[in-house]
């Protein structure tokens, strides 16, 4: 199984994010309230829409078809701009739960809530989206605080992505390679984390 990078370019024209929770939920047999399980597990699938073009760069896209391996795709997050984030990095290794402690940021950069950011461990990406907004140290250090749990207890000086976060996983929906009157490719797919 090979792990195949799609072009950067051109740039989804739309991005739908989606959650896939693992979470349990607990329904009881004679009345009270719902409870909830919060486990490690939650993964992302990102849809993106392509905008028309033409046929010969949609051959640069064709790893979209490969059977048996991932792809990895560049978050999109329009209107955003990451900054200069420096060189993150995990600072401690057997993290787990829904914080994550980061070293090497620019000191006084800011991770807004609902940022997106991938984590990579053993050559696979994990990607996660911060679920409130914090401030690097002086020091280039921060307890970013994680919308899901961790999957797997990242090694310490793991290599965070948050200036291009990126996401890995199968395609799902692909669907008709479509060649219009006009000449132009339309795609849609969806990259679903393993």
């Amino acid at each position: 199984m090979a792990v195949l990078t799609l072009p950067l370019r051109p740039a989804p024209s739309n991005m739908a994010i989606a959650l896939i929770s693992a979470k349990n939920v607990l329904e009881p047999a004679f009345g009270d309230g719902e409870q909830e399980l919060v486990r490690k597990g939650s993964r992302y699938a990102l849809t993106f829409q392509m905008p028309p073009m033409s046929y010969l760069t949609s051959m640069e896209w064709d790893d979209l078809m490969a059977e048996g391996d991932t792809v990895v795709m560049k978050v999109h997050q329009p209107g955003f701009s990451t900054g200069t984030p420096g060189n993150p990095l995990v600072k401690g290794a057997g993290q787990s739960g829904m914080a994550l402690n980061l070293k090497g940021l620019t000191p006084s950069y800011v991770i807004r809530k609902g940022q997106f950011l991938s984590v990579i461990i053993s050559g696979r990406r994990f990607l996660y989206r911060a679920k409130a907004s914090v401030t690097a140290s002086a020091a280039g250090e921060a307890a970013v605080r994680l919308r899901t749990m961790l999957r797997f207890p990242p090694p310490d000086n793991a290599v965070v992505e948050i200036a291009q976060p990126m996401i890995e996983g199968w395609v799902r929906d692909l669907g008709e390679w479509s060649v219009g009157v006009d000449r132009l490719v339309g795609l849609q797919f969806t990259v679903r984390e393993r």
